[in-house]
This record gives C-alpha cells, structure tokens and sequence, in this order.
C-alpha cells in the first residue's frame, strides 16, 4: 500500500492563520506596516534581472504578483497584492480559487481577482488595476517583449536566470528590497530556513536519502525531476535527501524531464515520490509493468501526494508560507517511506 496524506490541520497551518493576524499590509494605506527602506528616506532602489532593471523611487503602495507565488512572498514579508493572480494551472490545487490553502486565511475578503496567462498576458487588466510595483521572480509567462510592456506601467521586479529557477530566498529579499520590507522579507527567510532545519533535525533518517519524483503520469509517460538547481530539489536536499544519479544525468529543461513509459525502468532508489494531478491519475502509474517492478515499488517504499492536496505546489514553488505550512506534512510521509527500507 502507498504511503498517502489525509488533509488535516498541522503546526505550519495554525502558523499561516497566526500570520494573518500578525502580517501588517502595505497596499491598503493603513499605516500599519512601516517599510525597512526605501525612497521615502531619500533612497532609491534599482531592481535588475534577466531582462532589464528599473528604479523605484517610492515605497510602492499598489503591488500586483504575476503569479501565486510571486503573491505568496509578498503576503509572507507584510504585503497585500492589490489582486489575486489567477492561473487555471493551479487550479487542482486552489480548487478554482487562485488561492493556495495557506493563502486563504491572509488575503482580504474582497480582494479582486486577475488571470494571468502565461501564453497570453492581459496587460491591459493589470493596468487597470493601477500597480506601482509589478512582481513575477516565478512567472512564466514573462518574455522580453511582456516585459517591456509592463514596465510601461509600473517598475518589474523578476528573476535573474528563469522563472523559479533563482533560489527562493533570494526572490524573497529582491522583492523586500523593492517594496521597503527588506527586514521584513529577511525575518521570513530565517524562519522558514528555521522550520526546515527543524524538520531535517526531527528526521535524521532522511539524510543522504536518494529519491526521484515522478510527476503527472499520463497514458504517453511522465516528468521527472533532473536538476537540483530546481527549486523542489533544493527544498528536498533542506531536509537532507539526494535526487539520483539517473535523474541528474539526463537531458534537463526548466528542471524536468518528459520521458516514455520504458525509462521506469531506471526510476529505482531509496525513496519514490508519485505526483499526480489528481488521485485518479496514478492508475496510470500503478498500470505500467516497470512500476511495479521496481524494488523500492516492491518494498513500498513509495510516497504519493496528488497536486489536488496543494503539498507538491507547495514545496515546488516555495516560499516562507508555503514552506511552513507543507514541511511538517510532507517529511513524516518520506520517513515512513524510507523505514521500508
């Protein structure tokens, strides 16, 4: 039988409901959050990255996030996005929201929300929606073209290599130095390095763990994880567990591999962890011969969690909410996978 995860409320939840109470914001005028830097004390700040750089000369008090995790990281330092973006892509897990689980709790009630379409950017509706500020270190949508149209509108903090490729603490601090909230966003960083160290501490048995993820098995195949430079295989080697060899040597794109049904037969290592979108979908796994014959299938040394449960979103597009919030629910499923062992 797989190792799976019934939903239920865990010390990284009751911290996101905390955070909705201690989080000041910044968009709504209110006074209540006081910016750490910034031009209101006579300092500008450039903001640079893979395909221009912009000043910001006043604290931005209208922040628009390309993508839920661009919104995560401003929520996580004190900052209300001034709309909800919403993609259909994470649909499985936000249940048609745009919001992520741990969101829910901290985002205003009568917040608006925006779609933002990584094939084809409404530019217009974020226009409309006046920002002085526009984040998106994680969106990937973002092109040279759409990035000179948006920064038509407003300054555009992004990431320096590709989207969700730069490390997630170094978004974070990019977007604190931009909004005023450098303090703020450093704070953010060191808890959540904080929780995932306590994690790696309650669970020694991870350490040096070989795994592979196997993501959104369909009737042609599947994507595999194959760089640790991803932001998921960073997050798994914080709790101490190693991406295979196989994985790391093949051809890699954006931190993925889609490969046929016949590469199962390489999948074998300490610990495997299923992704599908859905429950459902990981009859297509469990059909394939190869699964089944792999040794750590045969040990069950297998851990499934469907996208639906927002966990895979969670640590594959981290932030410090997110991170806090699937850490402790993610680690106790490995280790009873790796006890199979």
């Amino acid at each position: 039988m797989h190792v799976t995860r019934p939903w239920r409320a865990t010390r990284g939840l009751v911290a996101v409901l905390a955070a909705a109470a201690l989080f000041p914001t910044a968009c709504t005028g209110s006074g209540d959050a006081e910016p750490s830097a910034g031009a209101d004390d006579g300092t500008a700040v450039t903001t640079s990255g893979a395909f221009g750089s912009s000043e910001i000369t006043a604290v931005p008090q209208r922040v628009f996030a390309l993508s839920p995790t661009d919104a995560d990281m401003l929520l996580s330092i004190g900052v209300e996005p001034i709309a909800i973006p919403y993609t259909a892509q994470i649909d499985a897990a936000t249940g048609g929201s745009g919001m992520y689980p741990w969101q829910k709790a901290i985002y205003p009630a009568d917040t608006p929300r925006v779609e933002v379409s990584t094939e084809e950017l409404n530019v217009e509706a974020i226009a409309a929606t006046e920002p002085d500020l526009i984040v998106g270190t994680t969106f990937f949508g973002l092109t040279q073209e759409t990035y000179d149209k948006l920064s038509s509108i407003a300054p555009v903090v992004h990431f320096d290599t590709e989207p969700n490729a730069d490390a997630w603490q170094d978004s974070v601090a990019k977007i604190g130095e931009a909004t005023g909230h450098g303090a703020e966003a450093s704070e953010a960083v060191a808890d959540a390095e904080a929780s995932l160290a306590g994690v790696r501490e309650a669970h020694p048995e991870l350490e040096g763990v070989t795994y592979n993820a196997i993501i959104s098995p369909t009737q042609d195949g599947f994507a595999l994880l194959c760089s640790t430079d991803d932001n998921l295989a960073r997050v798994m080697t914080e709790f101490g567990m190693v991406l295979s060899d196989y994985a790391t040597g093949i051809d890699c794109a954006q931190g993925k591999a889609m490969l046929g049904w016949e590469n199962l037969a390489n999948m074998d290592a300490d610990v495997l962890w299923a992704i599908p979108d859905t429950t459902e979908q990981m009859s297509e796994l469990d059909a394939q011969a190869l699964w089944a014959g792999l040794p750590a299938v045969q040990r069950d040394a297998v851990v499934v969690v469907p996208k639906t449960e927002g966990v895979p979103f969670a640590l594959a597009f981290p932030s410090p909410l997110s991170l806090v919030w699937a850490a402790d629910q993610f680690a106790p499923l490995v280790s009873a996978a790796v006890a199979k062992n």
